[in-house]
């Protein structure tokens, strides 16, 4: 049975995500954009029916998972009805053999991993917000993990998809590892942000747990020359599953962990596998960073990245007075301008920001991400967010006009929508031909994606 909220207090909650800029926002604006009632279905069934109820009622539809976003993506634009996932949970199936499971979408990310986990399986996916994303959250929103170099991103692992269209209906895809009978329709939905339809059953592949995991931290005098060192892996052919760079200031948080005084770029590699494999990796890694004054410090830091890597404890502090404001900014780019972008980045966010953090976390044979990690403080709420704003504004003009792209895997939601026409270019007149397809009346969370 459906459970409808309409207090106003319970319904401040499905508005509230980890979006930086909301914690400024003033009582009255937060109470202007709450929704106007709150479905909480336990079936695929109920979600439509609470989906025929917004039609009926002239109500946007608004998708909730777990409230994890970073972005504000679950603000709704004009009345609505937000849709609670979390009662639509629980493994549908485990199909050993073709290596996949079916979970319904309102399953924890952790959930998923804990199951796999005990029967010696793992997705590979381990973004920082296992614990608190749904897995349709984390479709929705195109979600990357920290061993993507191994495993791949959210849409590497996505084989099939169910979801309810806004007329209603059930769309499913043929459940087979690759098609080329046209172009693939269930990416439409991966990183849609719940504009074109409510995803509600997930297949992803599995893989089995490695048998050997190591990993390493190595120093370099420079950002520039451990990003060379990421983008020589690739010419070697010797891909860690993990890379990560940190920029000094960054790096401190690492470094004092094992009580190590250094002023240095770090870079953290784990590297999974077969048993005789991974010794072998690990010294070409190691020779790799070796040529370009890469110092090995051992395995220690490495490993006590591992255990704090869902550690979030900045975020919470760095927002927990009115007058301060922390966040994490993601882009990425080409290898030509990945450093680059980070000089010019770096150089104007200078006055701008108290303390700059920066790392790069995630990599391809063609290029990588930068996340800018920004703490400013201002004199009261208002002047810390318009703060905050300007800090958004620096990174995403600068990233465009350095040839980037502006989120990696955050997705857009609402802090990244003054951007969003401008980089994706052609593209948009085709994405709101789509929408327009597939919902005419503009109800599935209008305004995302500057629909």
């Amino acid at each position: 049975m459906i459970q409808w909220i309409t207090d106003s207090q319970e319904k401040r909650k499905y508005i509230i995500d980890w979006w930086p800029a909301i914690a400024k926002w003033p009582e009255g604006k937060i109470q202007a954009h709450l929704p106007e009632i709150v479905a909480v279905p336990e079936t695929v069934l109920e979600a439509q029916e609470a989906i025929k109820y917004a039609f009926d009622h002239h109500l946007a539809v608004v998708p909730f998972g777990g409230a994890s976003g970073v972005l504000g993506g679950i603000v709704p634009e004009k009345p609505s009805l937000t849709i609670d996932m979390q009662k639509i949970t629980g493994i549908v199936d485990f199909d050993e053999k073709n290596l996949l499971i079916t979970v319904n979408a309102g399953l924890f990310g952790r959930e998923l991993e804990d199951y796999l986990n005990e029967r010696g399986y793992t997705t590979g996916h381990y973004p920082q917000s296992i614990d608190l994303a749904t897995v349709g959250g984390l479709v929705a929103t195109k979600s990357a993990g920290t061993f993507s170099s191994k495993y791949g991103n959210i849409e590497d692992m996505v084989q099939c998809l169910e979801v309810i269209l806004p007329n209603g209906e059930l769309y499913t895809n043929h459940n087979i590892p690759r098609s080329a009978t046209g172009p693939h329709i269930p990416n439409l939905f991966i990183g849609s942000e719940g504009t074109l339809g409510l995803i509600t059953k997930v297949t992803l592949k599995v893989r089995k747990i490695p048998e050997r995991t190591e990993f390493r931290g190595i120093e370099f005098n420079s950002l520039q020359e451990a990003i060379q060192v990421a983008r020589d892996f690739y010419l070697r052919d010797i891909v860690p599953a993990v890379i990560r760079i940190y920029n000094a200031d960054e790096a401190q948080n690492l470094y004092n962990k094992i009580k190590r005084q250094s002023d240095k770029v770090l870079m953290i590699v784990g590297i999974v596998g077969a048993e005789t494999v991974v010794p072998e990796l690990l010294k070409q890694v190691l020779l790799t960073a070796e040529k370009r004054d890469g110092v090995d410090i051992g395995s220690e830091i490495g490993t006590r990245w591992e255990e704090h890597r869902y550690n979030a404890d900045w975020l919470k502090e760095g927002n927990s007075e009115d007058t301060i404001i922390a966040d994490a900014i993601e882009i990425s780019a080409n290898w030509r301008e990945l450093a680059k972008i980070f000089e010019v980045v770096s150089g104007k966010l200078e006055g701008k920001v108290a303390k700059l953090w920066a790392h790069c976390s995630h990599f391809y044979p063609s290029g990588g991400n930068i996340y800018f990690i920004v703490f400013a403080e201002g004199k009261d709420r208002e002047d810390t967010l318009n703060q905050f704003n300007e800090i958004w504004s620096i990174i995403m003009e600068n990233v465009l006009a350095e040839g980037g792209s502006t989120a990696h895997h955050h997705g857009i939601g609402r802090q990244r929508l003054p951007w969003f026409k401008q980089e994706i270019g052609d593209s948009y007149d085709i994405l709101k031909e789509i929408k327009t397809a597939l919902d005419p009346e503009k109800v599935f969370n209008p305004g995302l994606l500057d629909l």
